[in-house]
């Protein structure tokens, strides 16, 4: 459990979840197929292997969620509470900017149900969308819209 197996199970979720990526199709007209892990910038990103997932690691830190302590810490120090982010951006290609638009307000409702129908991906002790970003049409006609996922999960002493 933690931040890598968090990720790597998010991943999964956007490649494999029936659901998801029936949702994600329909919404912009094609299939999401690649997922793309870490440091990509986007603008490397050709239209070619768009639409596409970039996941990235966000920032993390402690958390008292599952103790009370501040710090994360359990009684002798046995294991430590964290809360970990995780930036999941869709790329894809609209020309029209309402129709692009109309598509990034529906990606918050989209990303919420693939994690409610997935509360626990990787064993995590929950996860959720935190908060989105949309670009605005700023790339314009390669539109952008990041996810924000929180998780929680304990890291023990001896693993």
């Amino acid at each position: 459990m933690g931040l890598k197996t968090f990720t790597d199970a998010v991943a999964t979720l956007l490649a494999n979840d029936a659901t998801f990526a029936a949702e994600i199709s329909a919404l912009i007209g094609a299939p999401v197929a690649r997922v793309i892990r870490g440091n990509t910038p986007w603008e490397q990103i050709g239209a070619a292997m768009l639409p596409c997932f970039v996941v990235e690691q966000s920032p993390g830190k402690t958390s008292g969620w599952g103790t009370g302590d501040e710090n994360g810490l359990v009684i002798g120090h046995s294991s430590q509470d964290f809360t970990s982010e995780l930036d999941v951006a869709l790329l894809w290609f609209q020309q029209d900017r309402e129709t692009a638009a109309d598509q990034r307000s529906q990606l918050p409702e989209l990303f919420a149900r693939l994690l409610l129908r997935n509360p626990q991906p990787g064993d995590v002790n929950g996860a959720w969308l935190q908060e989105w970003i949309p670009d605005q049409g700023i790339r314009h006609p390669v539109q952008c819209f990041v996810a924000r996922l929180q998780a929680d999960y304990p890291i023990a002493r001896d693993a």
